[in-house]
């Protein structure tokens, strides 16, 4: 009994996590925020030396060390509220570390998150609320340092 107890448990916390996971992909179906997908094959197009930014970071220097990008932004004032909530709501649950939180010279609240295992951080999550109500997510999935993230974290201030 004791053993099928601790499985119900164990079932209904993994069913619960795998659910939350799908929780900013779903956005990809909402009217009011467009989401963008760009996969590794994709990623290997972009020229390093090109100039691609999002929220001060430009992207195209760590290309090389990207898996996956996913972006998700709106400008509606009640669905960029609910895509902020949902995706600090996400960070909080899904194991993520809060790296650092700022306010641009921009108005913009800006909020890193990384998600680490042993030897690597697997992943790097950007929230962008601005005071206009737009607001972005971008999630950086790949293999990171610490160091690759200070460049970040220090070119998104400016």
């Amino acid at each position: 009994m004791k053993r099928l107890l601790i499985a119900s448990i164990l079932l209904l916390t993994v069913s619960f996590v795998f659910s939350q996971k799908a929780t900013l992909k779903e956005y990809t179906k909402n009217d009011g925020v467009t989401a963008v997908t760009i996969p590794k094959n994709m990623l290997a197009l972009f020229p390093k030396n090109s100039n691609i930014t999002y929220g001060g970071i430009n992207v195209a220097e760590f290309v090389d060390k990207l898996s996956d990008v996913n972006v998700f932004a709106s400008r509606k004032d009640d669905v960029a509220s609910k895509l902020i909530k949902d995706a600090t709501e996400y960070m909080k649950i899904g194991g993520y570390d809060n790296l650092v939180s700022m306010k641009t010279e921009k108005e913009e609240t800006i909020n890193f998150y990384i998600k680490t295992t042993d030897e690597y951080i697997s992943e790097l999550v950007l929230i962008v609320q601005r005071q206009s109500k737009e607001s972005a997510v971008m999630q950086l999935m790949g293999k990171f340092t610490m160091e690759d993230i200070q460049e970040m974290i220090a070119s998104a201030g400016k």
